[in-house]
């Protein structure tokens, strides 16, 4: 038991590129340490994209068995963390483009004209009435444009974040918004609403 201690305590004070090649040839403990120590990394990163408790931890998990296969290709051009975040990154978006786990309610805090004040005090029915609106709006773009919208206007991606995370050119990107917002706003014109947001 003593002997096992020592062993976990040796692993957690090597750096992260010392202890790639101990989890190669066989010794799991140090992809165990690994783990351990990015695990709460990756839950920060992935609670921006996903709000579903169980999604994010189903994302940990697929990111770090994805890690341990993919391990032997990871060069170290960047940092292993860096690469941890881009693969998680990269299984968020691939749920967002699906839907299933989509966070649609950060409409309701987006767009002008909802906010609980003096000039904007909506009834909750109206409010939840016009979040559906949205929403609707939203399903009926392409799945890449409201992935576009969400990531730049409600998750606050730059273009680079958004290029790093999706694999798109900025060219590609800046087309998607443009085409989304020209979209959303004549679907919503057409229910009488006009979304000045994403003007």
């Amino acid at each position: 038991m003593k002997t096992s201690v020592q062993t976990g305590n040796r692993y957690n004070q090597l750096t992260d590129n010392a202890l790639i090649p101990l989890a190669l040839s066989g010794q799991q403990e140090a992809f165990t340490v690994l783990v351990r120590r990015h695990d709460r990394l990756l839950r920060f990163v992935l609670q921006r994209y996903l709000t579903d408790p169980d999604a994010v931890q189903e994302v940990i998990n697929d990111t770090f068995i994805r890690a341990f296969r993919g391990l032997s290709a990871f060069r170290g051009d960047s940092k292993f963390s860096t690469w941890l975040c881009k693969i998680a990154t990269s299984q968020a978006i691939t749920r967002l483009r699906t839907r299933r786990y989509a966070t649609w309610e950060s409409l309701d805090d987006a767009v002008p004209g909802w906010q609980d004040d003096a000039h904007y005090n909506e009834l909750p029915l109206e409010r939840q009435e016009t979040g559906q609106l949205l929403r609707k709006a939203v399903r009926q773009l392409h799945p890449n444009d409201a992935i576009a919208l969400e990531l730049f206007y409600f998750r606050e991606q730059s273009i680079e974040e958004m290029r790093q995370i999706t694999g798109w050119s900025v060219t590609n990107i800046k087309s998607r918004l443009f085409r989304a917002r020209q979209r959303l706003q004549d679907i919503l014109a057409k229910e009488g609403y006009q979304a000045a947001h994403f003007a």
